[in-house]
């Protein structure tokens, strides 16, 4: 299979890994964003210069382009989401030749009328954005019909520890169902650390480790320190629990997270010897999965070089 020449629609974090990782892969990349982001991984800096900004979507359409929207939405303190700006360049993308990927992270009830050929949510830690992009540990992939192959999805779904394939509403819940159970460990491990004392001394902050690291072994989002923040958690949790509500759902279990957070939140402000922590996928074992992925994947490579 041929590659692809790419466009990333918003060249914002998510946008710029997609970016960097697909031009280490060998495509053709381009981005299109009316501001000039700056560049969120200076160790690669390298790869930044061989990917160029086009203005137009004309200039750059064909059966042979996809477009990757990275466009992020935006979630008010009391949990609207507003998806307008992604709505927006769907709607630019609605008549063009090539294929559009949707990755920005979107409600489940908002996906019905956008426009696009697979939804692709991210799963992406901030700090090894990059490198998770190029070796995804969950790929997720939403469809209403079946698509032109991608392929760099089929580079992405074998060198994926665990894939699913469904509508784009399951997508979509797939992807807050990750984000919101990881904010629930998070604020269980700090809720539960601060009942075994205040983290206001060394002492007292190793004595919560110690029990709290028995028991989860240091294990994902299981590690006592501070709120969960970032571009990701606290806009979902909020935008989730909102949306629900007002469907007449049941979410004082999530609301009950969201304040724990923020009431751990003015712990952490008193007592600043808290912990930064970041997560990231566990280590890869080489399970017989993952082999014989490993193996399909070289023998692909292999004859597509032969031809």
């Amino acid at each position: 299979m041929e590659k692809e020449q790419v466009v990333i629609v918003g060249y914002g974090w998510v946008g710029q890994a997609n970016a960097l990782a697909l031009t280490q892969m060998g495509y053709q990349v381009a981005y299109i964003d009316p501001a000039e982001p700056p560049h969120h991984y200076k160790a690669h800096e390298r790869l930044y210069t061989k990917i160029v900004r086009v203005d137009s979507i004309a200039s750059v359409d064909s059966p042979d382009t996809v477009f990757v929207v990275c466009i992020g939405d935006k979630v008010s303190a009391d949990g609207v989401q507003d998806i307008s700006l992604i709505a927006s360049a769907l709607s630019d993308l609605t008549h063009i030749k090539g294929t559009v990927i949707l990755r920005s992270t979107i409600l489940p009830g908002k996906l019905k009328d956008l426009h696009f050929d697979y939804y692709f949510p991210e799963y992406l830690h901030e700090k090894v954005a990059v490198e998770e992009c190029i070796n995804p540990y969950i790929f997720v992939i939403g469809m209403r019909e079946r698509p032109r192959p991608i392929s760099f999805l089929k580079e992405f779904e074998l060198r994926a520890v665990k894939a699913f394939f469904g509508t784009p509403e399951e997508a979509a819940f797939l992807k807050y169902l990750w984000n919101i159970w990881n904010a629930i460990r998070i604020a269980f491990v700090n809720e539960f650390g601060n009942t075994i004392a205040l983290p206001s001394n060394k002492d007292n902050l190793a004595s919560i480790e110690r029990i709290i690291d028995f028991m989860f072994e240091r294990g994902i989002y299981r590690r006592y320190g501070r709120a969960f923040d970032g571009h990701c958690l606290p806009k979902d949790m909020r935008a989730f629990v909102r949306w629900y509500q007002d469907q007449g759902c049941d979410m004082s279990m999530l609301a009950g997270v969201n304040a724990s957070n923020a009431t751990h939140k003015e712990i952490e402000k008193k007592y600043p010897i808290l912990p930064e922590w970041y997560s990231q996928y566990p280590e890869r074992h080489i399970s017989a999965k993952i082999a014989l992925k490993a193996l399909w994947h070289t023998l692909l490579k292999y004859i597509t070089l032969s031809y």
